[in-house]
């Protein structure tokens, strides 16, 4: 199949070579927030970086699908790739400013203004929830149609492209059922961390295949 050349220039390989490291970067990054007793303040960098990798994952991975096949569905995924770690930056960065306001100024001094209180928090507690459903939104339909295109790549196949339709369209179905509210806070599958480990195994794939298409960088 004949490529365009847009997607053979060193620029190409660039994204490609560096948006395979940061992709395995960002599912590492975020298993580690999420499962290891980690210093608050090194939590915290951590989760405020670790979206970017994920963006420059997304248009890595474009490129990387773009030199076997282009199509217009892994142009929507890179676009909506690159929208969805921005909502998930501002929904990080609300939820560690509202943790750090409630636990500076929460104290409650008898039970009416400890139920008070309460209220106050689930109201502005709503807001980070808001956004993770946006959040999803936007990264599940990125899986989707990245997915639909892993399928027709070599370098990853049917059956793994297969698994990421089916937990992006199972965890969309899920996010649009329980709105507003996210599906883990109801008692539903949260296929977030399934998500975040295929992903894993994504960017281990891409940068296996990625050593045997790319040019060598010039000194």
């Amino acid at each position: 199949m004949q490529q365009n050349s847009t997607f053979n220039t060193p620029m190409a390989d660039d994204w490609i070579r560096y948006g395979a490291w940061s992709g395995l970067i960002f599912s590492v990054v975020f298993m580690s927030v999420a499962l290891l007793p980690l210093p608050d303040r090194l939590a915290t960098v951590l989760a405020l970086i670790m979206p970017l990798f994920l963006l420059v994952g997304h248009v890595g991975l474009y490129h990387f699908l773009s030199r076997h096949r282009q199509a217009f569905t892994t142009q929507l995924a890179a676009i909506l790739g690159i929208c969805a770690p921005v909502l998930v930056s501002a929904m990080i960065t609300v939820q560690m400013s509202l943790v750090s306001y409630m636990e500076r100024y929460y104290h409650p001094l008898d039970e009416a203004m400890k139920a008070s209180q309460i209220n106050i928090w689930r109201a502005v507690d709503s807001v980070q929830l808001g956004l993770d459903v946006a959040w999803d939104m936007f990264i599940l339909p990125t899986i989707i149609l990245f997915s639909w295109s892993l399928m027709k790549n070599p370098a990853f196949g049917r059956v793994f492209g297969g698994i990421g339709l089916f937990l992006g369209i199972g965890g969309l179905a899920l996010n649009i059922w329980t709105f507003p509210t996210p599906p883990i806070n109801v008692g539903l599958p949260d296929v977030g961390p399934f998500a975040v480990t295929w992903y894993g195994i994504l960017f281990i794939l891409m940068i296996r295949a990625q050593r045997k298409m790319l040019v060598p960088v010039a000194a």
